[in-house]
């Protein structure tokens, strides 16, 4: 039909707008998914920080042997300083057998080193309550060593974004859940 100009269809500018919206929203999507993972990131190794500091605390309670030596004095963690990716779950060792000569901290050798744990990509310590480098249990009751001294300890996990967890101790040895 000659004199009909009725077209039906898409315009330019129609097809544009529709684009620039959907690319939008796929990249708020993409950011989120990506700021998530970072969250998620946290929250696991917040989470495992906690797993094993109880772990390290069962240890003492239940006598873990530690190597060959046999049973230690107790069982602590290690903090490597602020800005470091892992911690170390070491055995506090000492010569005299009633373990009136131990330290309460980890050696500088190594050689009372049990594990290492890495935290998860991205996650970093970013403070330690008091100057903390050691934590460790002590049996048979759940007392607990602070190195430097004091009667809370918190250890505060951070991710790339500036989201942060933190996991603190007592005296008593409660330890808390992120």
């Amino acid at each position: 039909m000659p004199g009909n100009t009725n077209f039906s269809g898409f315009t330019l500018i129609e097809i544009l707008v529709v684009l620039t919206i959907m690319a939008i929203m796929t990249g708020v999507v993409i950011f989120n998914i990506g700021a998530e993972r970072q969250n998620s990131a946290l929250l696991r190794s917040a989470q495992n920080l906690s797993l094993n500091l109880r772990r390290t605390q069962n240890y003492a309670l239940s006598t873990k042997e530690f190597k060959s030596i046999g049973v230690p004095c107790g069982w602590g963690v290690h903090f490597n300083g602020v800005g470091s990716a892992s911690y170390v779950i070491f055995a506090d060792l000492a010569s005299a057998i009633n373990c009136s000569d131990r330290d309460f901290i980890r050696a500088s050798n190594g050689s009372e080193d049990f594990e290492t744990v890495n935290l998860e990509a991205g996650i970093k310590v970013s403070s330690l309550s008091g100057g903390l480098s050691d934590i460790v249990f002590m049996p048979p009751q759940p007392s607990v060593t602070f190195t430097l001294d004091q009667t809370t300890a918190s250890i505060v996990l951070v991710n790339k974004s500036g989201a942060i967890r933190a996991v603190s101790v007592n005296k008593v040895g409660f330890i808390s859940s992120p």
